[in-house]
């Protein structure tokens, strides 16, 4: 497969009629204290492999004025505390505009690309090959599978979009507990730093200095599956244009296939 195809992206495969996944969220985002996006996540499990969809909208005032929509569906397995994407699939629709990228995981870990439309040639050449490999998919980045009573935290998460290369520091803060906005996820949770080292392909703006910089942004993760699986619940940074807070406003766990380590989702 090229780095850039002239044809159309081949969609995410949907989640098979009357499939009730495994883990679903709705989340909101807030920043300066007023709406401004809200989507969901789904994630279906099934022994090591794992299935991941992430939806996202602009919400609030932000909702009248600007429409968009992005859709991410993320595919892999877990290996031991590894993740290992197989395809990643990512639609954003803006002013009935619709933008589309494929990337697909050879054997070794290396993401071949596609877009819908084609990338500039300075866009397609910002990364090259040895970067871009052994990297997380941005949704698969936000499923943290540790081994046994481990900490989802101290470690380091290389990021790669398609477009941009970049690794989340997570630093361990405490062991917390939460209760998001509508009470949604009200329970234990571990606090963890997060610091971006921006790489290849991303602009080093205002945003992205401020968060390699500081250390006022915080990631909680939950348990999902007794002690195996993190997942989100809440982040909290700061932007130029105010404090940007995602709450999981509603969580649902159903019974599950057989984890990693023989857990299931409760």
């Amino acid at each position: 497969m090229s780095n850039v195809a002239s044809g159309a992206v081949t969609p995410a495969p949907a989640t098979p009629t009357g499939t009730i996944p495994d883990i679903h969220a709705d989340y909101t985002v807030y920043i300066g204290g007023f709406m401004f996006a809200e989507g969901s996540m789904s994630a279906t499990l099934n022994g090591e492999a794992y299935r991941l969809q992430n939806q996202l909208g602009s919400a609030g005032l932000p909702g009248k004025v600007w429409d968009a929509r992005w859709t991410m569906t993320s595919e892999g397995r877990i290996a031991e505390d590894k993740l290992r994407p197989s395809r990643f699939a990512f639609a954003a629709t803006e002013k009935n505009e619709t933008k589309k990228r494929l990337i697909v995981y050879d054997a070794g870990g290396t993401p071949k690309l596609t877009f819908d439309p084609p990338l500039s040639p300075e866009e397609r050449n910002a990364t090259q090959p040895y970067e871009r490999r052994n990297t997380l998919d941005p949704v698969s980045a936000f499923l943290v599978p540790v081994i046994a009573d481990g900490n989802p935290c101290d470690r380091k998460i290389p990021v790669f979009d398609g477009k941009r290369r970049y690794d989340l520091h997570l630093i361990f803060d405490r062991n917390d507990t939460v209760a998001t906005r509508n009470n949604g996820y009200s329970g234990e949770a571990v606090r963890c730093k997060v610091r971006i080292a921006p790489g290849a392909g991303m602009e080093r703006g205002k945003l992205t200095t401020m968060m390699q910089r500081r250390d006022d942004t915080w990631i909680w993760l939950a348990p999902v599956d007794g002690k195996n699986l993190y997942i989100p619940v809440r982040v909290q940074m700061k932007t130029p244009i105010g404090g940007a807070v995602l709450d999981v406003v509603k969580l649902e766990r159903h019974a599950a296939n057989e984890q990693p380590g023989g857990k299931t989702v409760e």
